[in-house]
């Protein structure tokens, strides 16, 4: 009998201790959706939140909105190329035209018209920025005040895609665009690509595939408590580790079979650079590659900075080195002089800026992305007044 009330008074206690944790989550769950972190559903949305200003931040939510409004897989391939575009929409964030960009409806050019079409992923494209804080969308208004000249920019930008799409999809559209110069702006989905894949060419599309967001939910994100916690431990971590390592920031060695993968890419990549201007010098458009900013070669890094890059050698361990390797290649192998094309190295524009740039290891705070578009800006204009290409026009 005595056996029997202990087993009873046993399980009372768990009892008692499950329904403790219980209340605890719920009272932390409802705290939290009172702070800052109420809008947070995922790490995109942490950082966010820790860097944006409130007027930042409801853009940003306003915007993803309209976006998830178009649909899931907002992305729709066009068979026969490696290219992928969007579903066409209006929302009060933005316009997607009837040929899948984030622009009105493109028509003919007009005589006085000097035209540049600016191909790139999602930085471009301007993933959680209203239309007038996207780089073409700063870019044109600073070339049209400089020169006051009817300059148009086109936002040709994509989530996801790198240069090899971004080459085919300026092909593909020339004829219907009719540019004066071409600018692709990559590197980072270049060189995470090829950490995954390889130094691959893409194969064409048979039919219409979807272009899935790149974050999916996870238990994290659906418990606030736990997404705290989480991002509590990476920061601690991550200052731990790369204090042990006396670096800027943790890294773990390259995977062996991914090594020639970083060997093979500053060739691979800058090949395709070589091609692609030669091709267009033949049609008689200006050509310019501009090597984004990338957080792996900021100093120094914010401690968010800190946590986001640490997270991404989580997720995939060797990256950062991977990183690392591929900079170091392209760099020295536009220093033999081989390359002989407009390249415009930005990797480290933010270098010495003590703010948080990249607040999700990706993409910059608006008002990065505004320093980054002066900047392509006034370099535009340094070559357009070299080159005498709008005297030309």
């Amino acid at each position: 009998m005595q056996k029997r009330i202990d087993k009873i008074n046993s399980a009372g206690k768990l009892f008692l201790l499950l329904l403790c944790i219980a209340a605890y989550f719920v009272f932390s769950e409802i705290v939290l959706k009172f702070t800052i972190f109420k809008e947070v559903k995922d790490d995109f949305d942490y950082y966010q939140n820790l860097v944006f200003s409130k007027e930042e931040s409801e853009k940003a939510a306003k915007f993803k909105r309209d976006l998830t409004s178009i649909g899931k897989e907002r992305g729709i391939s066009i068979p026969g190329t490696i290219i992928y575009k969007y579903k066409p929409a209006v929302t009060e964030s933005f316009i997607i035209n009837s040929d899948g960009f984030r622009n009105e409806e493109f028509r003919k050019k007009e005589k006085d018209e000097f035209r540049i079409a600016v191909y790139g992923d999602s930085k471009i494209f301007g993933f959680a920025l209203q239309t007038e804080d996207t780089i073409p969308y700063i870019v044109e208004k600073k070339l049209r005040k400089h020169f006051n000249r009817n300059i148009t920019v086109l936002n040709m930008g994509v989530e996801a895609h790198e240069l090899q799409r971004e080459i085919a999809a300026a092909r593909y559209y020339n004829e219907k665009i009719e540019p004066d110069m071409v600018v692709f702006y990559s590197w980072i989905n270049d060189i995470m690509g090829t950490f995954t894949n390889g130094n691959i060419n893409w194969m064409p599309f048979k039919g219409e595939e979807t272009l899935a967001p790149s974050s999916k939910e996870t238990v994290y994100d659906k418990v606030k408590l736990l997404n705290t916690l989480r991002q509590t431990y990476i920061s601690d971590s991550a200052k731990i580790t790369a204090r042990i390592q006396e670096s800027d920031f943790a890294v773990l060695p390259i995977p062996p079979q991914k090594v020639d993968f970083a060997e093979k890419f500053p060739e691979t990549f800058l090949d395709r650079i070589s091609d692609a201007a030669a091709y267009f010098d033949k049609l008689g458009i200006k050509s310019l590659f501009i090597l984004t900013p990338l957080i792996q070669t900021k100093k120094p890094l914010s401690n968010i900075e800190i946590q986001t890059i640490h997270m991404n050698e989580v997720a995939s361990p060797g990256i950062n080195l991977f990183y690392l390797k591929c900079i170091e290649g392209v760099k020295k192998a536009l220093k033999t002089g081989k390359y002989d094309t407009n390249i415009i190295d930005d990797s480290e524009v933010f270098q010495g800026i003590p703010d948080t740039v990249f607040y999700d290891g990706i993409h910059y705070t608006p008002k990065f992305y505004r320093i980054e578009a002066e900047h392509i800006a006034d370099e535009l204009i340094k070559i357009l007044e070299a080159g005498k290409y709008l005297e030309e026009k």
